[in-house]
């Protein structure tokens, strides 16, 4: 085993593992945002003179992960599979390579100045010569975002960002987006039911809509809401906003709503991003209800 020291993070490295350690001052929730938000993702999680795009992050087991980094001219694809996910604890990933698996483990953990996240990178063969380096470039990139002011917009910082890849074809996909009786039939999310008031899919149209609680448990969570299509193109793009009907000032505010379609291996890459989430809704609740959400949407497409 060899240890050493880069910058401000600790390495070990065997013949097959990589391990490295550094503390963030910043809190647990804040680092697991950093590792979980597509959008911070894509500004750290990248090699130096590259870009990158985050094009699939279902952040549930067996869910896929899919990063892809460019600088013009050459391209590499990271797609794996999240094998394990604990909230603010832990991160575990898996990716198939043609030598075997690549596991990739992150762990966090408090600390006296902030958090220690432990990474540990286990190869189906040797470590690649300069691994160490492009992680430690990486957590100098990841220490920049985590030491910005959180100086964004409401919206941008009520926002949440989620994939799911379905197996069937964008124009299948799209069209249950448009038709009222398979939107509500996916849409709402698990304990609710959909129902439907008004439904105008045209550019302009409206539409009024309510999740109905299908116990009294949940009933507090019940709602109305109404919106406009803003953009519809068919088979690749939806962008609408919303509004809760409520009394309660927590839920008052418009939403924007941005859905897309790509062709990807297997069928559509569906892309929700939504801003301007209401104060009473924590960001990751909506990213739970939209992952449930699109689960209900393959479950019917992928029957037809």
């Amino acid at each position: 085993m060899t240890d050493n020291t880069i910058d401000e993070t600790e390495i070990e490295t065997t013949d097959t593992t990589l391990t490295l350690r550094r503390t963030f001052d910043a809190s647990r929730e804040r680092v697991w945002r950093a590792f979980t938000d597509p959008e911070e993702l894509e500004q750290w999680f990248v090699p130096e003179g590259m870009t990158a795009e985050v094009r699939a992050h279902e952040l549930e087991p067996g869910g896929e992960m899919s990063i892809t980094w460019t600088d013009g001219e050459n391209r590499i694809d990271n797609e794996g599979t999240y094998v394990e996910v604990v909230e603010n604890e832990r991160l575990v990933s898996a990716e198939e390579t043609e030598a075997g698996e690549l596991r990739l483990t992150y762990e966090f953990r408090d600390a006296e100045d902030g958090t220690e996240v432990v990474i540990t990178q286990e190869f189906p063969e040797q470590v690649p010569d300069g691994a160490a380096e492009g992680w430690t470039g990486m957590l100098e990139n990841l220490a920049e975002v985590l030491n910005e002011p959180m100086t964004g917009t409401p919206d941008e910082e009520r926002s949440m960002s989620v994939n799911h890849v379905i197996e069937a074809p964008p124009k299948r996909v799209y069209e249950a987006f448009v038709d009222p009786d398979e939107l509500a039939a996916w849409l709402p999310p698990e304990g609710f039911s959909g129902e439907i008031h008004e439904f105008h899919a045209t550019e302009g149209g409206t539409f009024r809509m309510s999740f109905n609680a299908d116990s009294e448990e949940l009933e507090p969570y019940a709602s109305t809401f109404h919106g406009t299509y803003e953009e519809l193109v068919p088979g690749e793009r939806i962008v609408y906003t919303e509004a809760f009907e409520s009394d309660d000032p927590g839920m008052a505010g418009d939403m924007t709503t941005t859905v897309t379609f790509e062709q990807a291996p297997g069928g559509t890459e569906v892309t929700v991003r939504q801003a301007g989430i209401p104060e009473a809704i924590p960001p990751e609740n909506a990213n739970e209800g939209w992952t449930d959400s699109l689960e209900n949407l393959a479950d019917i497409v992928e029957e037809a």
